[in-house]
C-alpha cells in the first residue's frame, strides 16, 4: 500500500510543535505562492466535459484550491468523465454483451468504461474529489469564509 500523500505546509504547522516545526520537530518549508484563481476553460471543451468543468471549478474555486496552471489536468479529468459517460451510454443502449457470428463477446465500451473509471478516480484524488482525498485537502476556510481552525 502506498504511503499517504504529503500534507500541505499549513496543515503540518497546525499539527506541529510551533515555531515553524511539524509534529516531528522538522522545519516546515513554505508552499509556493501560487495565485489562487480558477483556470480558464478550453474553448473546445463541450457537452458532459464542459458541464463537469463548470461544476468542479465552481466548488474548488470557492475553496481556493485552484490555480490557472491546473487547467490541463482539470480538462483531462473532465474529458475522462465525458468518456466514461459515453461508454456507459453505449452499454446501456446495446448491452454488456454483443452477439457476433462466433457468439457473444464483451462490448468494447466495457473496457473503455473500466479504463476511464480508473483514470477518473486517479484524477479525482488529485483534486480532492473523492471522500478519502477530501480529508487531505488543504482548505482551512469554512463556506462562510471564517477560519475553521484558529491556529491556521
Amino acid at each position: 500500500m502506498p504511503s499517504p500523500k504529503p500534507l500541505p505546509s499549513h496543515l503540518k504547522l497546525i499539527n506541529g510543535r510551533g515555531n515553524g516545526k511539524d509534529s516531528g520537530g522538522r522545519e516546515v518549508k513554505p508552499t509556493p505562492g501560487f495565485i489562487r484563481l480558477p483556470p480558464i476553460a478550453p474553448a473546445w471543451l463541450d457537452g458532459e466535459a464542459r458541464a463537469m468543468w463548470d461544476q468542479v471549478v465552481g466548488e474548488l474555486s470557492r475553496l481556493e484550491l485552484l490555480k490557472p496552471i491546473d487547467g490541463p489536468a482539470l480538462a483531462t479529468y473532465c474529458l475522462t468523465w465525458a468518456r466514461l459517460v459515453e461508454a456507459q451510454d453505449l452499454i446501456s443502449r446495446n448491452g454488456i454483451l454483443l452477439e457476433t457470428e462466433r457468439g457473444p463477446i464483451k462490448h468494447p465500451a466495457v473496457l473503455i468504461l473500466e479504463s476511464a473509471s480508473k483514470e477518473l478516480r486517479a484524477w479525482a484524488s488529485e483534486f480532492g474529489l473523492t471522500p478519502s482525498a477530501e480529508g487531505r485537502l488543504g482548505a482551512t476556510k469554512s463556506p462562510d469564509g471564517e477560519d475553521d481552525n484558529p491556529f491556521a
